[in-house]
């Protein structure tokens, strides 16, 4: 079933970037399962403003120009996807992922309605009260809400731990997953969705809006100028967006960023050549840019390692069949550099598959796969190959399990020191306050 809106209707959003691939892939998934297409969302995106009509006399300039006024003194706009949620909608039952803002979010979310607001005939109440708004991301809409009961009795059994609102925890989570046994879905005969529930982090980078159901013109938080549909050079002003927005955030290093002495650094799964990485852990590149994902990640590593510095890469330096050996990217990379072996690194004479040593009296366990480590290990066990896939589990740091996660998505693509670890660490044991920190922040 076709929905057509009004042309006088008008959406203000901002649509998912780096998430939107993994996002659309587990909504195909549940509207499948569940057999709701006709309901599914086409485009995932999270509602700043709308759907509104506009007062008499108020012009399409207008409405840009308010957008733009609320907009300007923005940048990217973190949020966190975590679990799922479900509500009532205008027209009908809403099954969602939810949304946990930050305060940048809900700042820039407050500043829209009062900007726009006095140009719209509001349709929807949550726009009202913008403290009151309800976040979330779109899997299916005007639905029945028995059924929307009943798919949400599913999806939320696979849901993650909730955190707090505020933007300190989209930093920290709690770790624990929820453990349900059978699920509900595999005792009546569906089939299983996803072993893990969406908990990604994302930044909105441009505000949409949408009229009468089609992109009317997006502005770019990261460049402060509109882009309107058709133009020729989308493809390469979404690339600079996606440059701006890493060099301002720190996920590309401008200049070298050396620790005063000499240290011992790690990080994981670089899979430098591989392009499929790019959208299956929702790096910050266009899809078909993997030489720029290359040079970037070798750029981060010589800007944080120095020549006389030691580095462990703890597994899958490269993979895909584009891929150069492993001998063509190691000369291009500081440091005096040991191997640990992963999953996808093939048999590498060089490479070991574990390394234990003792860093300012902590011991620490390098491997690639936890799961593999066989014997317990009273120390600090530093691993890779979950990437930023199952973040409930396997965080940045679980103070729980004394596990440390240094895929290169959740390191922000630049290798760690194991002094700042140990850091870290002591800093927690002597004020403990989380029981896991999602992602490393700086």
């Amino acid at each position: 079933m076709e929905v057509t809106f009004p042309e006088n209707m008008f959406l203000i959003e901002i649509r998912l970037g780096r998430t939107k691939w993994r996002i659309k892939q587990t909504t195909a998934r549940i509207v499948k399962t569940f057999r709701i297409e006709e309901f599914a969302e086409k485009h995932p995106h999270i509602t700043l403003f709308g759907p509104f009509t506009v007062k008499k006399g108020v012009s399409v300039h207008d409405i840009l120009k308010a957008v733009e006024s609320a907009a300007k003194a923005f940048g990217a706009i973190p949020f966190l996807i975590h679990g799922y949620d479900t509500n009532q909608g205008l027209n009908g039952a809403v099954i969602a992922y939810k949304v946990i803002p930050t305060y940048l979010l809900a700042d820039l979310t407050g500043t829209v309605s009062r900007s726009v607001g006095n140009l719209a005939d509001n349709l929807n109440t949550w726009d009202q009260d913008p403290c009151q708004k309800w976040y979330h991301v779109t899997i299916a809409n005007r639905l029945d809400r028995e059924r929307a009961a009943e798919i949400f009795a599913y999806v939320k059994n696979q849901s993650p731990v909730a955190t707090s609102s505020s933007e300190k925890q989209i930093r920290s989570s709690r770790s624990r997953h929820l453990h349900q046994g059978t699920s509900k879905a595999s005792e009546a005969g569906l089939p299983e969705l996803s072993a893990r529930p969406p908990l990604y982090d994302e930044e909105g980078l441009r505000i949409t809006v949408v009229q009468g159901g089609n992109i009317l013109a997006e502005y770019d938080l990261m460049l402060h100028r509109w882009f309107f549909p058709g133009i020729p050079a989308a493809g390469r002003t979404w690339r600079q967006t996606l440059q701006e927005h890493r060099k301002k955030s720190g996920l590309e290093l401008t200049s070298p960023n050396y620790r005063k002495n000499p240290d011992i650094f790690v990080i994981s799964d670089l899979h430098l050549g591989h392009a499929n990485i790019i959208r299956y852990c929702a790096r910050p590149f266009p899809h078909d840019a993997v030489d720029e994902m290359d040079q970037v990640l070798i750029k981060n590593w010589n800007y944080t390692v120095k020549p006389s510095d030691r580095i462990f890469h703890i597994g899958d330096l490269c993979y895909g069949p584009d891929a150069k050996h492993p001998s063509e990217y190691l000369p291009r990379l500081n440091g005096n550099v040991s191997l640990i072996e992963g999953n996808h690194d093939g048999k590498n004479t060089n490479a070991h598959l574990s390394e234990t040593l003792v860093h300012r009296d902590i011991p620490f366990l390098l491997i690639h796969d936890p799961d593999n480590m066989g014997e317990p290990f009273s120390g600090w066990v530093v691993h890779g190959h979950h990437h930023n896939n199952n973040l409930a589990d396997f965080p940045f740091i679980n103070f729980e399990d004394h596990r440390i996660n240094v895929s290169a998505e959740v390191v922000r693509y630049q290798p760690v020191s194991l002094s700042h670890l140990c850091e870290i660490i002591q800093d927690h044991t002597s004020k403990p306050k989380t029981r896991s920190i999602l992602l490393r922040s700086e």
